[in-house]
């Protein structure tokens, strides 16, 4: 067995292809509702993966998500089991239902609390502090108001290499690890990783990437050694931003290889965010040249997200959806097959 193996956590093997995000939105009812009656439909539909975070639409996200679980397991109490709930806490959080002012929220929030120090802080808006993640997968867990998620995302780690050194970077990455291990053992979060922008993507030599063997020592640098439970890693993968697939940027065994052949390797779980580029892969009608998707009839959405999905170590393909139209036509990708790997590599790479 691959060292990084952890042989309990299994139920990332029976993720859907094709998961709802929910990042995009107005923070007001109505897009809550837009929201509760996708992720509904999402899950009826044979999806299993919502993936969310803390500061999404001012916390509103995980609390309509977390919404939509508890009116899923009113019906189906055994449904939990099967789910695969996601979240993810680094930014500084806004909690747009007390009313307050961000500044006035953070400084009462974190600053008088001695949560967080101005010195903890990068860029105005991240922080790794211990007892800031502590306090930010206690918030999520009572915004979602479940027992447990299923993966905690340490997030965007790579804004913190915009101040600090590599080495201080590291090191608060597995600090920041350790506090998530807790959580592990308790029973709150199954299982945690990293969901970045541009970290896993950059070239090697950018002072502002995230080498993954680096991040894999990170976990194992934690009390836990190699028993730790980091286990999946989210980056945007679409026809515009191939460069997991395509891109050897990462290090493995004195080689160059790309991001999805180090994680596949490593024993970890990759999840596409981004997979539509926020409509803008829609827009590529690149994606009517090849035949291999002529079966998915004028879908630019479904088009784009078979080629994602089909890639060599990609576990799920992430869609922001909030529109119930738009599930059904997205996840009838769940009934069909996914291209030949090496389709859809070469299909990406001339996308690109």
């Amino acid at each position: 067995m691959n060292k990084y193996q952890n042989p309990n956590l299994q139920i990332l093997n029976h993720a859907s292809s094709i998961g709802i995000g929910t990042y995009l939105g107005k923070e007001d009812d109505k897009t809550d509702a837009l929201y509760y009656d996708a992720i509904i439909e999402a899950v009826r539909l044979g999806c299993n993966v919502i993936d969310t975070a803390i500061n999404y639409r001012h916390m509103k996200s995980e609390r309509i998500v977390g919404r939509a679980v508890r009116s899923l397991l009113e019906k189906q109490p055994d449904i939990r089991k099967k789910l695969i709930i996601a979240t993810k806490g680094g930014f500084i959080p806004i909690d747009i239902e007390t009313g307050k002012e961000p500044v006035e929220y953070v400084r009462d929030k974190f600053l008088r609390t001695n949560i967080l120090n101005e010195s903890d802080i990068v860029e105005g808006c991240h922080s790794l502090k211990p007892e800031f993640i502590h306090e930010c997968v206690l918030m999520s867990l009572q915004n979602l108001g479940l027992e447990y998620v299923d993966i905690y995302y340490i997030h965007n780690p790579e804004t913190q290499l915009s101040e600090v050194s590599q080495e201080e970077c590291y090191n608060r990455l597995s600090q920041a690890f350790e506090v998530l291990e807790g959580f592990v053992k308790v029973g709150r979060i199954r299982m945690y990783g990293t969901a970045t922008w541009d970290g896993y993507r950059a070239d090697i030599s950018d002072p502002c990437r995230l080498s993954l063997k680096r991040v894999l020592k990170a976990a194992e640098a934690t009390s836990a050694g190699l028993q730790h439970h980091f286990r999946i890693i989210q980056l945007p993968i679409n026809i515009y931003m191939p460069e997991a697939a395509t891109k050897q940027n990462h290090e493995l065994n004195n080689e160059r290889v790309s991001l999805l052949d180090a994680a596949q390797k490593m024993g970890l779980f990759v999840m596409s965010s981004a997979t539509l580029l926020q409509t803008q892969a829609l827009k590529n009608s690149k994606l009517f040249s090849f035949h291999e998707l002529e079966n998915l009839g004028d879908s630019p959405a479904r088009r784009a997200t078979q080629v994602v999905r089909s890639l060599t170590g990609v576990t799920t393909a992430l869609v922001g959806m909030k529109n119930v139209n738009h599930v059904r036509e997205n996840l009838q990708l769940l009934k069909v097959p996914k291209l030949n790997p090496e389709d859809a590599y070469q299909i990406i790479s001339r996308l690109a």
